[in-house]
């Protein structure tokens, strides 16, 4: 996403440098009261940090000197880091627009419950004003002056009145949609009442339909819009359409020492054990250890190296041995947290036993199906680890992403493929934040350590913040973060801001003119009409591949920034007994998994054909016939017995690879499945 600020920075450097000409008087003076008094261009210790500050100086520039005709007509964007106090610089503002400009009232939107309790924790009483020292002795101000309401909050959420009564209203946007009473409601309330500033927090999650509708129709009541994310650059490509004006990445955060060091683990593998299963009788076939280097000639799929018994154990093994690593930097200050993410249900599952019963690992499980109570503790397990038997691992399907913001996770297991660079970042964007507390330095080294594998191929990721292999590797070399550590990258910094330029819009007129030889196209397959017997004369192979021994010769450890060095610790040993011993489902897991996994595979392949995801409950319905018939003995998934429960769900991989490559067979299904 382009900074749209960029060719401002020269003139703002001088507005700076020259006392802040042009503005409100009142902005005038609280700009002063936030400032060093030994240094003009710095922030007052204890109010904004240096980045905070940038931020705010160039909202108020964007807003007071610029104006909503040059820069921002859709509203301001903050891209700052996770960990990087994005909730400050929010309260700094709104302070500032009630003093300077006479705004009444706050509207902040937040995408999800984690992220709202987040910020009904600081603005509660009016906490982030005292905590940050932003409100000035000589206004009237006052931190109690800031009444906060949460929509949907319990204590006093929702309604008109509350609403009408409120300084700070906080909620999700799914509280203003027009397409439910609740908020028409609330919607209606907002927009009757005085005019507002309205906060977009975690701004990526706007570009949807109603989302952006809905935004629209508070522009005509709204004086003020400021955005803040740390991932602007979504998966679908597309943007909020607010105005960047400053960028605070990772590589500035860790200049600052704002956030952790990321440092990356992965296995390294001598040799692999395979077992070619039937799938319906569980005779086993064949036993084959290969080594490392003849691996892809199999065609393994990438999660089979963190999900199968043995590679999952392993890799929990390394991701531990890390934690107790972590606990002795801890010194008993605080209590480092294992952050498990896996792919689906079925996984976390498999991933939570595993490591309650074979690790003694207490763990919380936080799934689309968790009660309230298990949310409530993944929100609040800061607090949690100050208790006598505090968890040492939660495990999540992606439910914890954006605003889940434990400082304690000190170790992130990945035990799926990320394909997307928002959510991948936003996983590890989990482990960065800094654990700030009594007795511990600001200057005080902190890593977070990632447990990856090679065969997931995230060099993509380890790529964003920089990584570079340094040559220099003995087994069991110690890692001691206070000499090892290298110090933190330099920051970049714009020198020539006059220097950049902005793209034009093409020139139509100076288009070519004529046809270009595309090669030959015919276009996407013709969906088939017989659909039925294709699927019925599909041929399947009951053998199965697993993965029930790997070799390890080695932990390697990389550093992602500085010197990026690179270290390998000797492989850790798994407790006694568990070696080999196998996880088992229970007849409702298994029947969950295969539903789940269904389900999945049928938006996939609807998408895949040039449907809408809405299309998946047509194929579906094919799928599960077709499963039904080819595995289950013509049985339902709630009667079919074990073994052929276990059959169909070890033959579903087959399933998707098959039925994927046959052309039109799904658009088939899409046309003609009700004929």
């Amino acid at each position: 996403m382009f900074n749209e600020f960029a060719k401002y920075e020269r003139d703002f450097a001088a507005w700076r440098r020259d006392g802040y000409p042009g503005v409100k008087d009142l902005t005038y003076k609280y700009i002063d009261f936030l400032t060093d008094t030994e240094n003009d261009q710095a922030p007052k210790s204890g109010t904004l940090w240096p980045h905070q500050w940038e931020s705010f100086l160039r909202i108020v520039y964007a807003h007071e000197i610029l104006g909503h005709d040059e820069i921002g007509e859709s509203g301001l964007l903050l891209n700052i880091v996770t960990g990087g106090g994005k909730t400050a610089v929010i309260a700094a503002t709104i302070a500032w627009l009630k003093l300077a400009h006479g705004v009444q009232k706050f509207v902040l939107l937040c995408p999800n419950l984690i992220v709202r309790d987040r910020l009904d924790d600081d603005f509660e009483k009016g906490k982030v004003f005292k905590d940050r020292g932003l409100l000035p002795e000589w206004s009237t101000l006052r931190a109690d002056d800031f009444i906060l309401t949460t929509l949907g909050g319990g204590k006093d959420g929702g309604g008109w009145s509350n609403l009408f009564s409120a300084t700070v209203v906080l909620g999700n946007i799914h509280q203003f949609y027009q397409s439910n009473r609740s908020g028409q409601s609330n919607l209606s309330a907002l927009m009757n009442g005085p005019e507002f500033a309205l906060f977009n927090d975690e701004a990526h999650n706007s570009p949807a339909e109603e989302y952006d509708a809905t935004l629209k129709m508070m522009q005509s009541n709204m004086v003020f819009r400021l955005d803040t994310t740390a991932t602007p650059d979504r998966a679908d490509g597309k943007t909020p359409d607010s105005d960047m004006i400053y960028e605070y990445g990772v590589r500035e955060a860790l200049a600052d020492r704002l956030i952790k060091t990321p440092v990356v683990y992965q296995p390294d593998i001598h040799t692999v054990e395979l077992t070619y299963t039937d799938a319906k009788t569980g005779e086993k076939r064949k036993v084959e250890e290969i080594d490392w280097a003849e691996v892809d000639r199999l065609g393994l799929s990438a999660t089979q190296w963190v999900t199968d018994d043995k590679p999952m154990q392993q890799q929990m093994a390394i991701a531990l041995k890390r934690i107790e690593e972590q606990e002795r930097r801890a010194k008993g200050r605080y209590r480092p947290i294992l952050f498990v993410i896996a792919v689906c249900k079925t996984d976390a599952e498999k991933a939570s036993r595993t490591l309650i019963r074979f690790f003694k690992i207490k763990t919380l499980l936080v799934t689309e199906d968790s009660d309230e109570e298990d949310r409530k503790k993944a929100r609040e397990l800061g607090k949690e680890q100050k208790t006598s038997n505090p968890y040492r691992a939660v495990v999540s399907v992606l439910m914890l992403r954006e605003g889940w913001d434990v400082p304690e996770v000190g170790v992130i297991l990945l035990l799926r493929k990320f394909s997307s660079k928002v959510y991948g970042q936003q996983v590890i964007g989990r482990g960065l934040r800094r654990v700030r507390r009594k007795g511990i330095s600001n200057e005080e080294p902190q890593i977070c350590a990632i447990v990856d594998h090679p065969k997931l191929e995230h060099q993509w990721l380890w790529d964003i913040f920089g990584s570079k292999i340094q040559k220099n590797v003995q087994i069991d070399q110690l890692f001691d973060e206070t000499e090892d550590l290298p110090e933190p990258p330099p920051k970049q910094e714009m020198v020539k801001p006059e220097n950049v330029i902005e793209l034009p819009e093409p020139d139509e007129s100076l288009a070519l003119e004529g046809e270009f030889d595309l090669g030959h196209f015919d276009g996407p397959p013709e969906p088939v009409k017989n659909w039925q017997e294709i699927l019925a004369e599909i041929k399947y192979d009951p053998t199965v591949v697993e993965i029930t021994d790997v070799k390890l010769t080695g932990v390697t450890g990389r550093e992602l920034t500085g010197d990026r060095w690179k270290t390998i610790h000797s492989a850790p040993d798994l407790p006694n007994g568990i070696n080999g011993q196998r996880y088992e489902q229970t007849d409702e897991q298994i029947r969950e998994a295969i539903k789940e996994t269904v389900i999945e595979m049928a938006e996939e392949m609807a998408v895949q054909a040039g449907y809408a995801a809405g299309f998946k409950s047509d194929v579906y319905s094919a799928m599960i016939s077709h499963v039904r018939d080819k595995f289950l003995g013509g049985d339902s998934l709630g009667l079919a017995e074990r073994a052929n429960l276990t059959f169909a769900w070890k033959m579903l991989p087959q399933v998707r690879l098959k039925v994927s490559s046959i052309p039109g067979l799904i658009a088939g299904i899409i046309e003609y499945g009700n004929q």
